[in-house]
């Protein structure tokens, strides 16, 4: 690593490393990596669709109400073609 700076960095990071948990160093692995691959690919393919990312996405339709009932009353029954069909324009694969 030519930037001493950097390494000092480093370092430091790996001490507070020994200091997590395994879930905690999964994560960080994670973000590693997603890190990584962002960097690889220079945002030139999508982003991976986490159901963070969808939800997020979704807070633009606050405004149709329509899109966001999900309740049935008892007994009602429901009609899974339609359900598919909706699912499927809303961008969800079988």
């Amino acid at each position: 690593m030519p930037n001493p700076a950097l390494a000092t960095l480093v370092e430091q990071i790996a001490e507070q490393l020994h200091t997590l948990s395994e879930v905690e160093l999964r994560t960080v692995q994670d973000i590693v990596g997603y890190l990584v691959w962002k960097r690889d690919h220079h945002q030139s393919l999508p982003l991976p669709s986490s159901a963070e990312t969808r939800a997020i996405e979704r807070l633009n339709d606050l405004k149709d109400p329509i899109l966001w009932v999900t309740a049935l009353d008892e007994g009602e029954e429901i009609d899974d073609d339609t359900l598919n069909g909706w699912l499927k324009s809303r961008g969800y694969k079988d």
